[in-house]
């Protein structure tokens, strides 16, 4: 081997021993525990097991999860900026490594939204800095200081931290989005769509129909980007690793939900995705929630009326709304906003979760709101059990029903013809309703409508139909196709932020951050999310069947919120 050959391989060996016991050396001298950093991390506790303590505003106490690493760095470790503060990223790569002018990183630190000018001005400053090591992220904990003697804003509090918290945290924070997430490969990124086996075959036709032109409207784009030659070779070099082909994989659903997880994580082992973005599903999206957070996977945006129960603070799918338990919620604040309470209110349900789910959130909504009033729960499990159920309820003030099974339930209306004053349907009961019932039962029937009112102006709207009629597509199905269109956007958008970031956590954060901006398709009066928020739309309106207009449907009331 030449003498030149082996002083190189020697160089080498050694730097690496060297890097590799840098750790050991730097200002604190001792090993972190990255598992310990990440609980301080995200919960604030300290290597001796109590909660850190810090102050903020420079004599604001706070201790433990109220000021944690996460509330303002975010999982991803790439920080956020909101209310005109700047939260820049912690993660190892840039931390511990001299900031220098670097276009790739500054266009990736700016989020897009409106701000003041001070903190653009802020923001833009060069504010060069060396490599932080242990010691220099002590006095930036502690004292505020960043290696360059720059001084952080006061909202960045000063913790009270022992030398191991700091080791801790340092081995936490270079492991912090360090590797591309899975799904990611050569030119390609991978996403699915997910179909329940009982969803509607034309409505999931009329879902993959957009997303297959979506894919290929962006990957038409894509190969236009990457072969432009004008691009300059600075461009070229920062920016073209960000250009990925979208790949689409439809993840079919068979049999009961409780084999669902295993079909999903074998499809899954087929071919890693990056997301799931939409689908359809007619059941509880409980196991695909799972899986989701389980493997730390994004699901963007699926259509269905059963999300995962409660907010669950960084969970991995994000849904439009809470779906029936939202609408039987709604619907109780509503009868409580009436100017006298119902005398009598009775609710009728399925066994299913479809009928359970909501008939249980609607009697704790209405024990809330109306504690004086008596919900009678009748469960019924066939059609003579329906029919026996509604003859029992006579002329009830008040007569909900949560049915598994709409069409049965609509028919079963149509021949009781009960008598109570008025009837309240879940909002997927529109079309059958307007088909099946009688005129003076319509007169009846109300909706619980938690999408938008008719006649309402979203400038989106139009953009995103004409999109999608230059390209021909059959709009046969609405809502579904402009809620996924929605999802296709936020997956876009999320991805043109993060250039070549390729992380999934830092995916959420983006889409948090953007789902208020001016993308609503028109599905909804508003859209927005904030950190740790998985439900993008809050309230409902209740509506009367109007069978004289064009949608079929008239709201009747203000917009709800529980």
């Amino acid at each position: 081997m030449p003498r030149w050959a082996v002083i190189g391989r020697l160089r080498a060996a050694a730097l690496a021993v060297l890097l590799a016991a840098a750790p050991a050396f730097m200002g604190a001298g001792q090993a972190g525990d990255a598992e310990a950093g990440k609980r301080l991390y995200w919960e604030g506790i300290g290597a001796d097991g109590a909660p850190i303590r810090g102050v903020t505003q420079g004599d604001v106490e706070v201790t433990g999860a109220q000021f944690s690493c996460v509330s303002c760095h975010r999982p991803s470790g790439f920080g956020t900026s909101e209310g005109g503060n700047y939260m820049p990223p912690i993660i190892g790569e840039v931390l511990f490594n001299a900031k220098t002018p670097d276009r790739n990183r500054n266009f990736k630190e700016l989020y897009q939204e409106v701000q003041p000018p001070g903190f653009w001005a802020r923001v833009r400053q060069p504010r060069m800095r060396p490599a932080y090591d242990e010691a220099a992220l002590a006095r930036a904990l502690r004292e505020g200081v960043d290696p360059g003697g720059h001084e952080f804003d006061p909202i960045m509090p000063r913790y009270d931290l022992s030398d191991a918290d700091v080791a801790n945290l340092a081995a936490f924070l270079r492991t912090l989005s360090e590797e591309i997430s899975p799904g990611v490969e050569g030119r390609d990124i991978h996403f699915a769509t997910i179909i329940g086996p009982d969803a509607d075959p034309d409505a999931a036709d009329a879902m993959l129909r957009t997303m297959r032109l979506f894919f290929d409207w962006m990957n038409k784009d894509t190969e236009g980007d990457t072969q432009n030659p004008t691009f300059s070779p600075n461009y070229r070099s920062n920016f073209i690793s960000a250009y990925r082909y979208w790949q689409l994989h439809v993840w079919r659903l068979e049999g009961p939900p409780g084999t669902w997880r295993a079909q999903l994580e074998a499809h899954y082992a087929a071919q890693p995705v990056f997301a799931t973005v939409s689908g359809l599903v007619a059941g509880p999206w409980d196991e695909i929630g799972a899986f989701c957070d389980a493997r730390r996977l994004p699901c963007i945006f699926p259509n269905t009326e059963l999300p995962t129960p409660g907010e669950g603070r960084y969970g991995y799918s994000v849904f439009f709304n809470r779906g029936l338990a939202l609408e039987a919620e709604a619907l109780a604040l509503h009868l409580g906003d009436r100017d006298s309470a119902p005398a009598r209110v009775v609710q009728l349900h399925g066994t299913g979760p479809a009928g359970t789910r909501p008939a249980q959130a609607f009697a704790a909504a209405l024990a809330r709101v109306l504690p004086d009033v008596t919900v009678e729960t009748v469960t019924y499990e066939d059609a003579a059990g329906l029919r026996a159920a509604l003859a029992a309820a006579g002329d009830a003030d008040v007569l909900a029903l949560w049915p598994q099974d709409i069409d049965g339930v609509l028919a079963a209306l149509a021949g009781a013809a009960p008598g109570a004053s008025l009837i309240y349907l879940p909002s997927a009961a529109k079309d059958r309703a307007l088909e099946t019932l009688p005129p003076e039962l319509m007169a009846r029937t109300r909706l619980v409508w938690p999408y938008d009112k008719p006649g309402s102006y979203h400038p989106r709207k139009f953009r995103v139909r004409g999109w999608m009629h230059s390209r021909r597509l059959e709009v046969s199905h609405p809502r579904i196709q402009l809620q996924t269109y929605y999802a296709l956007t936020m997956a876009q958008f999320s991805l043109l932020h993060m250039i070549d970031d390729f992380y999934r956590d830092y995916m959420l954060e983006i889409i948090e951050h953007q789902a208020e901006n001016e993308l609503n398709p028109g599905t909804h009066p508003e859209l927005a999310l904030g950190p740790g928020q998985r439900f993008a739309s809050k309230g409902a309106f209740i509506a009367a069947l109007a069978p004289d207009t064009r949608l079929g449907y008239r709201v009747v009331s203000d917009w709800i919120v529980p």
